[in-house]
């Protein structure tokens, strides 16, 4: 099925634009989103969906950036779907748009993952997102948004766009996508010693910007929601509303086809019990993000339990609940080399679930084969969704 990738770049094209990926800018604006802004002036209804991290999770840039659309275009009827889960960046989110957002037929995706990432499929999955929402809806309009960690700052504010950020920007450039760099003016500002990041102490009086190394204050996210805003009115004229087009694919291997596939739905070994996702107390722990990572669970409290996945694609991964002291698992695929993952519970306070992948395989049908090598004496291993790039095999 991924061959698609290939079939559809024989029958589209468009022109790229040609912007320097390094350069930061505050807004690229492209192709522009006029079909969204289109239906917004006619009155709608529109869906509005943001696709990211905690960043858009928080009650910050996102229902603030909702209520402005809604006080702009007061005769329009805009919905709001929040499809944003902490500790996720693109690689997750392609394999979870169909269900969390095209489902629900968008008419403009905000994607928000330059903080997280794409772990080492940065490339494919990002434009995995976009092929995926072009291919369901071709008058679905994407905008890239760019959200700014305090690492990012010296070079945002020398006009250099970070490194993921670069790998957007070509996506951006090929497609025709708008983007908006929220980092930019935050630099600037900390640059110019308007603002400061974050501070516990703030002797100089400044405005403070952030809680920590990522996450606005109500402030930041007021700033955020001001360059959206901006951006979206200076977008008001780009563009003719209109199919957006499938070019050739930048990655050969690019996830246009993805899903989450519920851990009850492959082969398990007889000592997995399902996990009570209302009084489980590892699960409700933190049971926001874990519900929405895991989906439901599976858990075992001894090693030598396996589960085992048949697909056709390039690569899976796994959602898990690991916690202290460490628990390894082992991964076998197609008879290789096991592959041994130490699955850490870095966080003091909650018990986060988490993601990740193996490595990439070439195209085709595989056969993968979990088994949990350590437990520790009275805690479990807890096992979610797999994220499979690709199609199950029954």
């Amino acid at each position: 099925m991924l061959a698609t990738c290939a079939l559809l770049a024989l029958t589209v094209s468009a022109a790229p634009y040609t912007f320097d990926p390094a350069v930061a800018e505050e807004l690229r604006a492209r192709d522009g989103v006029p079909n969204f802004l289109a239906k917004l002036r006619a009155g709608g209804p529109v869906r509005i969906a943001y696709l990211g991290g905690s960043i858009t999770a928080a009650a910050g840039w996102r229902p603030k950036t909702l209520a402005w659309f809604k006080a702009q275009y007061p005769a329009a009827d805009v919905h709001e779907i929040n499809a944003a889960i902490s500790g996720t960046g693109s690689d997750y989110s392609a394999c979870r748009v169909q269900g969390d957002v095209l489902s629900k037929e968008p008419d403009l995706v905000f994607l928000e993952c330059r903080v997280n990432g794409g772990d080492r499929f940065e490339l494919q999955s990002v434009e995995g997102v976009v092929r995926q929402i072009w291919a369901h809806n071709p008058r679905t309009d994407i905008c890239f948004v760019y959200t700014i960690s305090e690492g990012m700052v010296n070079e945002l504010a020398a006009g250099r766009q970070v490194e993921f950020g670069r790998v957007m920007e070509r996506v951006a450039d090929a497609y025709g996508i708008p983007s908006i760099d929220l980092g930019v003016e935050v630099a600037k500002r900390i640059h110019n010693g308007e603002l400061v990041f974050t501070a516990k102490d703030n002797p100089g009086g400044k405005p403070v910007f952030a809680m920590d190394a990522a996450h606005p204050n109500g402030a930041g996210h007021d700033l955020y929601r001001d360059i959206i805003a901006r951006s979206m009115l200076a977008m008001n004229d780009v563009g003719k509303p209109g199919d957006h087009v499938l070019i050739a694919p930048l990655a050969a291997d690019c996830w246009q086809v993805a899903t989450l596939l519920p851990i009850t739905q492959v082969a398990l070994s007889a000592g997995w019990q399902p996990v009570d996702a209302h009084k489980d107390a590892v699960y409700i722990d933190d049971r926001g993000r874990t519900d929405q990572m895991l989906r439901g669970a599976v858990k075992c409290d001894k090693a030598g339990e396996t589960l085992t996945v048949k697909w056709t694609g390039t690569t899976i991964g796994l959602s898990d609940l690991p916690y202290n002291p460490t628990m390894e698992i082992e991964a076998v695929v197609d008879g290789g080399q096991p592959i041994e993952m130490k699955r850490v519970q870095y966080e003091a306070i909650h018990k986060y679930a988490r993601f990740w992948y193996l490595p990439g395989l070439p195209y085709g049908p595989h056969t993968a084969v979990f088994t949990v090598k350590t437990v520790a004496e009275g805690q479990w291993f807890y096992a979610g969704q797999v994220l499979v790039v690709g199609t199950v095999d029954k």
